[in-house]
C-alpha cells in the first residue's frame, strides 16, 4: 500500500486511537506534515470527453496502472496540435484562440507517467504521423530535382560573369531560382528538438498546423530555455498566442516567417524540481502551463488492452482538418468556430469570476487565474471535436460550440486544473526546511522508530538533505509543533539533552 493510502486511512482512525494513552501528548499527530501541507487533488471530470474517450481514457489508465489524469493529458495536448490552426475558437469577432494546450504532469518517479504517455506514443500518433507523410517523398524528389537544376544554371551563370568581366561586357541578370531556397522537412506531429531555429523551420514549412512538444522531463528543458539563446524564453512565451512571428539569421539564406506561432506541449516533471522551476520572476510563461498532479493509486496488474484502432481512426479524422486557402499569394488561414450564443452569458460571466478570484491571489496562481478565460475557450474546442472525432458516421465538424460543452470546459478549468495549480505552486513555495520535515516525516511513516536518534540518522539512515545535525535538528523541531516527535528529554551532569527525540504512539499504532 503507498503511504499516501496508509495516511488517508490512518486520518480516518486517528480519533477512535486517541493520543496512544499518554497524558504527555496532548495533540494527534499532524499528517499533512508529509504532504507539504498541500492541498488534495481533484478527480478527473472524465465525462468532459464525451462517452468513448472517457472509455478509452480509463482502459488505457488501467492497462498502464497509473492515474487516468496521465493518460487525459497527452489525449488533450496531443488532439489540439491534430486539430492546430485549422480551428480557432471564436469568443467575439475580436477575439479568437487557437486550440493548442501546455499540459504537465507532476509525480514521483513510478508513478506512471510515461506509462501514461505511452498510451498515445507508442502505437497511435506513429501510425497518425506515418499517414502525415502522404506524397511528402514525392514533393522531396522534386525538390531535389530542381535545386539540382538551380545549381547547374547558377553554375553557368557564375561562369558567364567571369567571361564578361574578362571581356568587359555587362554581366548577365542571376537566373531566377525555382526550387525554394529551404530544403522541405517531412511533415510531423510530435517534436522533441525545441531549438528556436529547428522549431521555426518545421512550423514554417512542415507543420502549418503546429506540433505537440514532447518532453519526458521538462524541467531541464525550461530552466535552460536561455542557455543557447537569450530570446529563449520570450520565444516560448510567444509560442502560446498564435500570433505572426519572423526570425531573421545570419546563417539563414532567409527570414523564415511564420504566419501563426503556436504549438502544444506536453510533458512531466517531479516534485521536488517544482521550487526550483518557479524560483524566478512571473514572465507568465509557466502560467500557461495546466499542472495535473494526481493522487498515487496503488498498484495493479491488468490484462486490459487499449483500444489503439478506435483512437487512431478518431484522431486521424483530426488530422484530416484542413486550413482554409488564403486568396492569392496569402498563406491559408483558420476557420473559426464560433461559440454559440447561449454560451455568451456563460463566458462573462467565468470571466468575471475568474478577475475576481485574481484579485485576491498571489504569485503564480494570480497569472493562472488571468489565463483562464482563454484556457477554457480553447479547451471548449478541443472538447468539442475530441467528441465529434469519436462519432460514429461522417458528420461534419462542429460549426459552433455548443454551450453544453462551454459550460464544461468552464468547469474543467475552475474545478479541476486550477485547483490542480494550487497543489503545484504550493508544493513549490514549500522551504527547505519544510521539505526536510516532510523528508523525516515520511521516513518516520515508513519505518516506525519508537524515537528519531540524530546520530544514528547521520551515520546510517542519511536521507536527502538530512546528513547534518543542524538540518536534522530543525526538521526535529517542525516535527515536534505538528505532534509527531518530543524534545529530548534532559539528562547527564551538565543537564544536555540527548539527541533523541520520540516518536508519538499514535505513529506506531496507525494502519500501514
Amino acid at each position: 500500500m503507498s503511504a499516501r493510502t496508509a495516511e488517508s486511512i490512518a486520518e480516518e482512525v486517528l480519533a477512535g486511537l486517541g493520543v496512544g494513552g499518554d497524558p504527555e501528548w496532548d495533540a494527534a499527530p499532524d499528517l499533512a506534515v508529509m504532504r507539504l501541507g498541500r492541498r488534495e487533488p481533484p478527480a478527473l471530470p472524465h465525462h468532459v470527453f464525451g462517452p468513448r474517450w472517457s472509455e478509452w481514457i480509463a482502459t488505457c489508465a488501467e492497462a498502464a496502472a497509473c492515474p487516468p489524469d496521465y493518460v487525459a493529458t497527452g489525449l488533450l495536448a496531443s488532439a489540439s496540435a491534430l486539430i492546430g490552426h485549422a480551428r480557432w475558437v471564436q469568443a467575439t469577432p475580436g477575439w479568437r484562440e487557437p486550440p493548442h494546450l501546455w499540459l504537465a504532469n507532476v509525480g514521483d518517479s513510478g508513478t506512471g507517467k510515461s506509462g501514461g504517455a505511452d498510451a498515445l506514443n507508442r502505437d497511435v500518433l506513429p501510425e497518425i504521423e506515418r499517414r502525415m507523410l502522404g506524397d511528402f517523398p514525392e514533393r522531396l524528389a522534386q525538390w531535389k530535382a530542381l535545386a539540382e537544376a538551380d545549381s547547374a544554371r547558377h553554375g553557368e551563370w557564375q561562369k558567364s560573369v567571369k567571361e564578361s568581366s574578362k571581356g568587359g561586357f555587362a554581366p548577365p541578370m542571376p537566373p531566377k531560382r525555382e526550387a525554394p531556397p529551404i530544403e522541405p522537412q517531412p511533415p510531423r506531429l510530435r517534436q522533441t528538438d525545441v531549438t528556436i531555429e529547428r522549431l521555426a523551420s518545421i512550423l514554417a514549412d512542415a507543420a502549418p498546423k503546429g506540433v505537440v512538444v514532447m518532453r519526458d522531463e521538462i524541467a531541464g528543458w525550461l530552466l535552460g530555455l536561455n542557455q543557447y539563446n537569450d530570446a529563449g524564453r520570450a520565444f516560448w512565451i510567444e509560442a502560446f498566442g498564435g500570433r505572426p512571428y519572423r526570425i531573421e539569421r545570419v546563417k539563414l539564406p532567409e527570414p523564415l516567417i511564420i504566419p501563426r506561432l503556436a504549438v502544444s506541449v506536453h510533458g512531466s516533471i517531479q516534485p521536488e524540481k517544482l521550487a526550483e522551476l518557479f524560483n524566478g520572476a512571473d514572465d507568465g510563461l509557466l502560467a500557461r502551463f495546466l499542472w495535473v498532479w494526481p493522487r498515487v493509486l496503488p498498484f495493479r496488474l491488468s490484462r486490459a488492452a487499449p483500444p489503439t484502432q478506435f483512437a487512431i481512426d478518431a484522431l486521424d479524422r483530426l488530422r484530416l482538418l484542413d486550413l482554409r486557402p488564403g486568396e492569392g499569394d496569402a498563406p491559408p488561414k483558420p476557420i473559426y468556430v464560433p461559440l454559440a450564443d447561449a454560451a455568451l452569458p456563460a463566458l462573462e460571466a467565468f470571466a468575471r469570476d475568474m478577475q475576481t478570484k485574481q484579485e485576491e491571489a498571489g504569485g503564480l496562481l494570480r497569472s493562472a487565474y488571468g489565463k483562464a478565460r482563454g484556457v477554457a475557450l480553447r479547451l471548449s474546442l478541443v472538447l468539442a471535436f475530441l467528441r465529434w472525432c469519436s462519432e460514429e458516421g461522417m458528420a461534419p465538424p462542429p460549426a459552433e460550440i455548443p454551450e453544453g460543452v462551454f459550460l464544461d470546459a468552464c468547469d474543467t478549468v475552475s474545478d479541476y486544473f486550477l485547483p490542480m495549480a494550487e497543489r503545484v505552486y504550493g508544493d513549490a513555495a514549500a522551504s527547505p526546511e519544510q521539505r526536510d520535515a516532510a523528508t523525516l516525516a515520511r521516513w518516520v511513516w515508513k519505518v516506525r522508530p519508537e524515537a528519531v536518534h540524530v546520530r544514528t540518522m547521520q551515520r546510517e539512515t542519511r536521507l536527502p538533505g538530512l546528513v547534518e545535525a543542524a538540518p536534522i535538528h530543525a526538521a526535529c523541531a517542525r516535527l515536534i509543533e505538528a505532534g509527531w516527535l518530543k524534545p529530548p528529554a534532559r539528562a547527564g551532569i551538565l543537564g544536555r539533552p540527548a539527541a533523541r527525540y520520540s516518536v508519538n504512539p499514535v505513529i506506531l499504532e496507525a494502519p500501514r
